[in-house]
């Protein structure tokens, strides 16, 4: 079997020769949004990091499906291809493609039709209006592009874990190479934000492609068959990472309205920056966590327990070390991150805002990875529903929960500790959640 290395290689040799390569491809991803935001910030100003702040919550709604389909798919092709069954793998590759290709184009339709109306739902006010508009159309019109971003996950599953992290670095260099030249060299401003964004993401289809076309793997594009019954379940299983994506975007959408309402835009463009830091550190775990789905799945249709647990250890231990050094880092020196994004500044409110949203918030990049590290691994197992809750709980429910209740007592600072308590308390759910498990892993044939 191609991906025996898998089932019987030395445990931390698998797992980091597809944990290495996946967290450097979302690192360099999150790079290339950070590096958007220096150059919205530096460039074009606070009014326009604002105004792409606002719309940001969009994009998981763009992508969410792609989410949905694709994880769910990548760990059920994972177990088929663990089984031997190289044929069910790629039905499910097809349908799942053709699925998210679908929605995609219907959510582009959608958006475009009722683009004014999102924009004012987002909560721009006159003076981020045109901005955020301008922006967001161009966002909107390439859904079907961005999701071409599923290929990595089938790729990386198919066991070459380094052709999907080279499509993800591809995609962060030329962003950041088009928004050098739309942005500084022609100065299409904000337009040139959004056009250097989505023209990376061709990136994606001409590098993965050809690895499924040309049959270099397992998984293939075949004709698919008329059951969608499959669908149902591959998309319960990505559930989680699918609402987790889901109420992350809408999570955003109540901070920002909570920071125009104490701060107005000037809270909105502060937080951008908190927002970068704990959007690097979420790619940075979600690689380690897309790494762990793949390995997992395939032992878990293997039926090898104890790998499937040794994995899990190392996930862990590498997120929270990775973490600790965050801490240190943005504790030593707040201002250095703050100055990346708003050097050319001359409103210090912001800047101020900014820095101490960022020392109270990053002792919580502690915990985060741990988080996300046990929803992705009731995912790979096949138990939804334990992975939904991690997920709701940490971006979702507990957020919204306490946002008012702590912000109503002692303003808008209250935010950044809503956040800590929601991310500690969930800490808490997921151990629980794991304990409660740990007996309960069914192996067995899923007669899908």
């Amino acid at each position: 079997m191609k991906d025996n290395k898998i089932l019987t290689g030395k445990i931390n040799s698998v797992f980091f020769s597809f944990a290495i390569p996946v967290v450097l491809g979302l690192v360099a991803s999150s790079s290339a949004g950070i590096i958007d935001g220096m150059f919205i910030g530096n460039y074009i100003g606070e009014t326009a990091l604002a105004a792409v702040t606002l719309c940001v919550p969009i994009f998981p709604f763009l992508m969410g499906i792609a989410i949905l389909f694709s994880t769910g798919g990548e760990v059920f092709s994972g177990k088929f291809i663990g089984e031997g069954n190289h044929k069910r793998a790629s039905e499910v590759f097809t349908k799942v493609i053709i699925v998210i290709l679908t929605i995609s184009t219907l959510l582009m339709i959608i958006g475009l039709v009722f683009l004014d109306s999102l924009v004012n739902l987002l909560g721009a006010d006159k003076e981020v209006h045109q901005m955020a508009s301008e922006y967001l159309q161009i966002i909107i019109i390439s859904a079907p592009l961005i999701a071409t971003f599923s290929l990595s996950y089938f790729v990386r599953v198919d066991g070459k874990p380094n052709l999907s992290a080279a499509s993800l670095l591809a995609t962060a260099v030329l962003n950041i190479v088009l928004d050098y030249i739309f942005i500084v060299e022609l100065n299409w401003g904000i337009k040139g934000a959004a056009w250097g964004t989505i023209l990376s993401y061709t990136a994606m289809p001409i590098l993965l492609l050809p690895h499924f076309i040309l049959r270099q793997g397992n998984l293939r594009f075949v004709k698919p068959t008329k059951s969608l019954k499959i669908l149902g379940e591959v998309a319960y299983n990505g559930s989680s990472e699918f609402f987790s994506e889901i109420s992350g975007g809408i999570l955003l959408f109540v901070i920002n309205i909570t920071m125009m309402k104490y701060y107005g835009n000037r809270g909105v463009a502060a937080y951008a920056v908190v927002g970068y830091l704990l959007y690097f550190t979420a790619m940075a775990c979600y690689g380690v966590s897309d790494a762990i789905k793949s390995i997992v799945s395939i032992n878990f249709g293997a039926k090898q327990r104890k790998r499937i647990s040794q994995f899990l250890r190392v996930a862990i231990i590498t997120v929270v070390s990775f973490g600790f050094v965050l801490v240190i880092l943005t504790q030593i020196n707040s201002t250095l991150f703050v100055q990346l994004f708003l050097k050319n500044n001359a409103d210090t409110t912001v800047s101020t805002l900014a820095n101490d949203f960022i020392l109270s918030i990053s002792p919580v990049l502690l915990i985060i990875g741990t988080n996300i590290i046990l929803s992705a691994y009731f995912t790979a197992i096949h138990m939804p529903k334990p992975s939904l809750i991690i997920s709701l709980s940490r971006t979702l429910i507990l957020p919204l929960i306490l946002i008012p209740i702590i912000t109503s007592l002692v303003g808008g600072d209250g935010i950044i500790t809503a956040l800590i308590i929601s991310e500690i308390a969930t800490l808490l759910i997921a151990i629980l959640l794991v304990l409660g498990n740990k007996n309960k892993v069914a192996f067995k044939s899923l007669d899908s």
